[in-house]
């Protein structure tokens, strides 16, 4: 390894670390300064959560700032000395904004309490790397990723992996430095209507396959209608490649 390199490597490894130690210390300010022990432990229960999350969906540069709000607490609550069991079914929908429910099963005595959990979320995201007008297909050169903020109530469906966008096409015009959404974005078009297509038909754990035509343009993982040449039948499936539509439904 050369001497530029291994001096650019210590200084990212370092830069790094220094990252991790601030996030950390950050996280450790944010639960001391928390009201009580029961809104410390929500507040250690919701960054693990959000953290599962984010390593099951490969979110980079992950930072956490919740803050719990408690509804019904009161000062007569009995010390629990088991651990404190956390519910929250709409994490998954909405992990930045989601209620929760906080029990105690002590033998000492058992109480429920209601919460609200916000989370302020920072991680990288795609962004547009210049303005581009509706209908571009992305390129690489067209994207980059920086670090987006999500404020508590905000839906994540920013596209995080830079391959998510390459080839999808804008719906809508983007300023530079603009987060690429989900809904901003469409698959190519790889089947068009009135194309000769390939049906493949699965049923009873066979795969056939027939000709027929498309109905509808279509990206690839797109439902479009089509019709069986040898029938008339209108059938519903989905885009395979620019040539086979799975058939789901036979209507």
């Amino acid at each position: 390894m050369s001497s530029v390199k291994r001096k650019c490597y210590f200084r990212f490894e370092r830069v790094a670390c220094y990252a991790l130690l601030g996030s950390l210390i950050g996280l450790s300010l944010n639960i001391a300064c928390a009201a009580s022990p029961i809104e410390r432990q929500a507040t250690l229960w919701v960054v693990q959560q959000v953290q599962r999350m984010g390593q099951q969906q490969g979110w980079q540069s992950l930072q956490i700032a919740p803050s719990i709000q408690l509804f019904n607490a009161n000062e007569h609550l009995s010390p629990c000395s088991t651990p404190l069991a956390f519910t929250a079914p709409l994490l998954p929908q909405s992990p930045t904004r989601f209620p929760l429910i906080i029990s105690c099963n002590s033998p000492s005595g058992s109480w429920k309490i209601r919460a609200q959990a916000n989370v302020e979320i920072r991680l990288a995201g795609v962004v547009g790397d210049k303005a581009l007008p509706a209908g571009t297909q992305l390129t690489t050169s067209d994207i980059k990723v920086m670090p987006i903020s999500l404020q508590p109530g905000m839906r994540i469906n920013f596209i995080t992996q830079p391959n998510d966008a390459i080839q999808m096409t804008l719906k809508r015009a983007v300023v530079e430095g603009q987060p690429l959404t989900l809904p901003l974005l469409s698959t190519p078009r790889v089947i068009s209507r009135n194309q000769p297509v390939i049906l493949v038909v699965q049923q009873d754990g066979l795969a056939l396959t027939t000709e027929g035509v498309a109905l509808q343009n279509g990206g690839k993982g797109a439902i479009i209608r089509v019709k069986n040449s040898s029938s008339g039948r209108i059938l519903s499936g989905t885009v395979m490649d620019a040539q086979q539509v799975l058939i789901h439904v036979i209507e």
